[in-house]
């Protein structure tokens, strides 16, 4: 997806890479707050650091999530992954909060290390670095077990005792029907993409035993199919097994508990939109023994939300006789955003924030902003306005530069800097000019009396720029022609 909030000189060219942390308690801020994101995960896939974590169903819901790189936010979303742009050649480290409707944000996940590269060698071709595998729970008819996720990314292939229970998106699964008091080997395969590496390979394998108990096992539940679906819920219905009716069915999302009913349907919810899967049901009886599990439903949430987010706290930051800076927050994921003085569309930028110029002085405005989703998912609602009167100062401007173009695009050798040169057209007309300003969002990021500038960026990193000129009285012309570009890169040999 689309990154939701870039920071300066950033996007990434990187192998994969990845990084689990040992999964945070699910604790809340307050009592009532959300709970404390858990499992976050950062993978390196090519050219951006991935990030993933899990929200435990307790405390209130979660309707956002911050992603932190040294105590700044640095990017927010509404379901339970983003992508990140980084230099080439560069390591971060990030921690998530989850937040709720109220505000309320929790505690900090534990933080995960991601580094983009590219090695010279093909990555599946490397010795299998193997993921760990964990206990969740064992009891007399089930055991649930959790891995990480695979540093080469993909699903896994799980066997039971030597015998395929097929692929297993996630991190987790519970497997039922199971005879007390009986050692069980779990293993995880993974087809490597290397050519010629022939079939699958062991990542990662545990023994469990299951405790002592009843060895009578409900019949497992047939037919399971999902009914619907929307960006948070799934529902799901199945058939019961034959014989006496099981005393109620549970209902499992990889290895975790989502629901439990007397029937044979449910709506699975505190879902999040763009996301994957696994559901088995089980058959219990009146003393709690298990059934096999149901053959997994896998299913993805809605990719669109049917209510997205409003930007928010649009704000003025800064002001000219000529121009106004603008700024405010989005808690969800736009590929661009579109700032309206009125009904009238006056910018777009990739940015949460702006700045407009070449204004009349002490003239008034009244800005909105709207954000284009990511994914096809059509624009948010309008943010709340904002009313701003531009200082009083000299009528006459500059005419704005007519055009914009990359001029040079050096590639970096790593870890050096790249070298993006931006020439424009002089102006011609009105105020003369003194100088030209160069901004990215609304941050100036160079200025030169000349018609070109050359910027040192970081390698791989994707930049939106403008050009503005300035008169005497460093009273700005309206903006050239947007202009983006991607700094090129040398991978190391």
């Amino acid at each position: 997806m689309s990154p939701p909030l870039r920071r300066r000189g950033t996007v990434l060219l990187a192998t994969v890479l990845g990084t689990l942390a040992t999964t945070a308690p699910a604790a809340s801020a307050g009592s009532a707050g959300p709970a404390t994101p858990t499992a976050l995960w950062a993978s390196t896939t090519g050219s951006s650091i991935s990030l993933t974590w899990e929200q435990p169903r307790t405390g209130s819901r979660a309707t956002a999530f911050r992603v932190y790189e040294n105590d700044q936010v640095v990017a927010r979303t509404t379901t339970t992954a983003t992508m990140l742009e980084v230099p080439f050649g560069s390591t971060h480290t990030y921690t998530v909060t989850a937040v709720d409707r109220r505000g309320r944000e929790s505690v900090h996940a534990i933080p995960v290390t991601g580094r983009s590269w590219q090695y010279g060698y093909n990555p599946e071709c490397m010795p299998d670095p193997g993921v760990p595998v964990s206990i969740r729970e064992v009891t007399a008819s089930a055991v649930a077990i959790a891995w990480t996720r695979h540093p080469l990314g993909g699903d896994l292939e799980l066997r039971v005792d030597g015998r395929s229970l097929g692929p297993v998106p996630g991190t987790s699964v519970r497997v039922g029907g199971l005879a007390p008091g009986v050692s069980h080997q779990f293993a995880l395969y993974r087809y490597s993409q290397c050519p010629g590496s022939g079939g699958p390979r062991l990542t990662g394998s545990i023994t469990a035993t299951t405790a002592p108990g009843d060895p009578a096992r409900p019949a497992a539940p047939t037919g399971l199919t999902v009914t619907g679906r929307t960006d948070s819920t799934v529902g799901l219905s199945w058939a019961a097994p034959p014989g006496t009716p099981p005393t109620r069915y549970a209902i499992y999302d990889g290895a975790t508990l989502v629901a439990a009913t007397t029937g044979t349907t449910v709506t699975v919810d505190r879902l999040y939109h763009a996301t994957w899967h696994r559901f088995t049901v089980a058959a219990l009886d009146a003393v709690g023994n298990e059934s096999t599990h149901s053959a997994a439903a896998t299913v993805a949430t809605e990719t669109c939300l049917t209510e997205p987010p409003r930007p928010v706290d649009l704000r003025v930051t800064g002001t000219s006789p000529s121009s106004v800076r603008l700024a405010w927050t989005f808690d969800s994921t736009a590929a661009s955003y579109t700032v309206l003085d009125g009904d009238t569309p006056v910018a777009t930028t990739r940015y949460p924030e702006v700045v407009l110029t070449g204004l009349p002085s002490a003239s008034a405005h009244a800005y909105r902003v709207v954000a284009s989703l990511a994914q096809g998912c059509g624009e948010s609602p309008r943010s709340r306005r904002v009313e701003v009167t531009t200082p009083d100062g000299p009528p006459a401007r500059p005419a704005a530069p007519a055009s914009l173009v990359v001029s040079g695009n050096v590639p970096a050798v790593w870890p050096s800097s790249a070298q993006v040169t931006l020439t424009w057209s002089p102006s011609t007309g009105g105020e003369p000019p003194t100088g030209y300003r160069l901004y990215e969002g609304a941050t100036v990021v160079g200025e030169t009396a000349g018609n070109s500038l050359t910027l040192a960026v970081g390698a791989g990193t994707t930049h939106e720029y403008v050009v503005v000129a300035v008169d005497a009285s460093g009273n700005e012309s309206a903006p050239s022609p947007r202009v983006t570009v991607r700094a090129m890169y040398l991978p190391p040999p």
